[in-house]
């Protein structure tokens, strides 16, 4: 009986090592496509204070997310168990925490703006309902891992569904970003600037 259990112990580590070394190969040949941070960029000149601040938030946030991205990519390709179906390295777990803090506190920074700021970014319809409704999409997620117990499985597609919405939010930030850039560039937005600003003064 001993015998057969060293055997399939053996055949369980030539297993692991394959997948190993598959995952190595896989990640060698791929990781020059994955996604990569954007440069650093200061805000137009134009914008207010409270948009100039969206605007840096903007960029860490797209910053912040490729890394999650390239770690999630990397889980995918590398982790032995992910041929079968699921995930345990902690970088799955790790990143979409890590995002999901990101994501709130980049909301937070548009809800704590001032009515004037709202407003120049309503009348060119860039505001974060996009973005709110795909962190709100990982939720479940997010209670899941951070209920978790060490090394427990995750599904495979539900990694590929973190990765989907976090490129679909950096494609919501690019939005905001270059309409953020073009309200900095507008010749009307002194005179936006003009017509609610006595608005606001009498609220």
């Amino acid at each position: 009986m001993s015998w057969l259990f060293s055997f399939l112990l053996v055949c369980y580590a030539s297993l692991r090592l394959t997948l190993w070394v598959r995952g190595q190969l896989r990640w060698l040949s791929r990781r020059q496509t994955l996604p990569e941070p954007p440069v650093d960029v200061s805000p137009p000149a134009h914008l207010s204070s409270g948009l100039s601040r969206v605007f840096r938030a903007s960029r860490e946030l797209r910053v912040q997310l490729v890394h999650a991205r390239r770690d999630l990519a990397a889980v995918a390709i590398k982790d032995p168990d992910a041929p079968l179906g699921q995930v345990r390295d902690q970088r799955y777990r790790r990143a979409l925490m890590e995002s999901w803090t990101h994501l709130r506190a980049w909301l937070r920074e548009l809800e704590a703006l001032e009515r004037g700021d709202r407003l120049e970014l309503e009348a060119r319809s860039l505001d974060e309902a996009g973005i709110r409704a795909l962190t709100e999409s990982l939720r479940d997620k997010w209670r899941a891992v951070s209920r978790a117990r060490a090394l427990e499985p995750f599904a495979i597609a539900e990694l590929a569904e973190v990765e989907r919405a976090l490129e679909r939010i950096d494609e919501e930030l690019v939005a905001i970003e270059q309409g953020l850039t073009q309200l900095g560039e507008s010749p009307y937005r002194d005179r936006y600037a003009a017509v609610t600003e006595p608005t606001l003064a009498r609220v």
